[in-house]
């Protein structure tokens, strides 16, 4: 029975995977100015990491990602991650500036006049969806330098170099972090607030 069960939750997960890959192209062919592309996406990413971390009932799915874990382990894991993140990227926006290849300019005028529901999304709902797939689903199953190197690339359409290494650094620091942790609870606050400080950072928001 709960075979059976799992089986169908899994279905349900497929088929959510299914309607989020076709209305992403058109949402963005024919309501572009929408933005409802992007909410494609992550649903997609949301689906997909279901699919991967489901197991015979709910509660069990979450303990086996840590969600929400102990409250002193999300703390502890939570300041010291981001204290960690901040200085990896402090160093590497002084050597890519140093190297001259900082063109985060690309990033700010991509996110400049974006309406600000897609920002509250990109703080929100991104660093769970992006954290149920990269960090709880693939890191276990291809570890983290693979899902660093794909969490890199799905940065691609920024055109920017340094979005692109940096999101790979990002993705290898919060591999690391659940790893560690056992929780993906860390992650998923580490990479909401340093979504929220960068695009406060910007001036976009």
């Amino acid at each position: 029975m709960k075979a059976t069960r799992r089986t169908e939750m899994k279905t349900y997960f497929l088929f959510l995977l299914l309607i989020a890959v076709v209305s992403f192209p058109l949402f963005l062919l024919f309501f572009s100015e929408t933005y409802l592309h992007v909410a494609s996406m992550h649903l997609a990413m949301v689906a997909l990491a279901a699919y991967l971390l489901w197991k015979k009932d709910l509660k069990t799915t979450l303990d086996g990602i840590g969600f929400p874990g102990s409250l002193k382990n999300i703390a502890v894991y939570y300041i010291g991650g981001l204290a960690a993140l901040f200085a990896l990227m402090l160093a590497f926006g002084i050597i890519a500036t140093l190297a001259d290849f900082n063109d985060q300019q690309k990033i700010s005028g991509k996110l400049e006049g974006l309406p600000i529901y897609v920002l509250m999304l990109a703080i929100f709902l991104a660093p769970f969806s992006e954290e149920l797939l990269f960090r709880a689903s693939l890191v276990p199953r291809v570890g983290v330098l693979p899902a660093a190197l794909l969490f890199g690339l799905m940065h691609l359409a920024y055109g920017s170099v340094v979005e692109i290494i940096g999101t790979f650094l990002v993705g290898l620091l919060l591999g690391l972090l659940y790893q560690r942790s056992k929780s993906i609870t860390p992650c998923i606050l580490v990479h909401l607030t340093y979504n929220a400080l960068s695009l406060l950072a910007m001036g976009v928001l």
